[in-house]
């Protein structure tokens, strides 16, 4: 959406389960309310005891893949602080919300769209404005860690992260209050927009 655009209320998608009370947000009740705006990645990572030089091959310790991005571990960070604070999840429903996307487009690891959706929601955490872009791969992160000295070097593929085009395509007009949190790995120009409206 354009910033001289009238922004329309707020539509949420469907999320979770019509027999699943605690993703039935009631944003009338007088509850914190977080937004996370920001990446979703997956993580390759690889732990070696050393670096390699230019042009050498080292056998590595281990491998692991799984859900990461700035964004999305903010958010489930926040959920876990939510129900530790709490004692449980949100008598109402949801507090913290992620919005950003993820590719349809397959990542060459065994980690889909729809995975990346349930891991949300298995944390408590609302993906009705996560995006599944069908034309591009979900962003990746390959992390090489030295394991003798906890130093890493990280390379990010934005992937879906870098294809959000503007916010009304996030269906994303206003926010009812609380907290918005960004981590700037998503497009700029939908990050200024949407801290206009927050």
């Amino acid at each position: 959406m354009a910033a001289n655009e009238s922004p329309s209320p707020r539509q949420r998608a469907p999320f979770g389960s019509a027999n699943s009370p605690l993703w039935e947000h009631d944003e009338s009740e007088d509850e914190p309310y977080i937004e996370v705006v920001g990446s979703l990645n997956i993580d390759l990572v690889t732990r070696t005891k050393r670096m390699p030089r230019a042009g050498e091959t080292l056998q590595a310790q281990s491998f692991s893949a799984g859900f990461g991005g700035k964004g999305a571990n903010q958010a489930v960070a926040c959920a876990r602080l939510v129900r530790e604070r709490l004692g449980g999840p949100p008598k109402n429903g949801t507090i913290v919300h992620m919005v950003g996307a993820v590719g349809g487009g397959g990542t060459g690891v065994d980690i889909g769209a729809q995975s990346y959706l349930d891991h949300l929601l298995k944390e408590g955490v609302n993906p009705g404005h996560v995006l599944v872009k069908d034309d591009v791969p979900t962003g990746t992160a390959v992390i090489v860690v030295e394991e003798d000295t906890g130093e890493n070097r990280i390379l990010i593929t934005p992937g879906a992260n870098g294809a959000i085009q503007s916010a009304s395509e996030l269906q994303l007009d206003n926010f009812p209050g609380g907290v918005v949190m960004f981590q700037l790995e998503i497009p700029i120009p939908v990050v200024r927009y949407i801290n206009i409206l927050g």
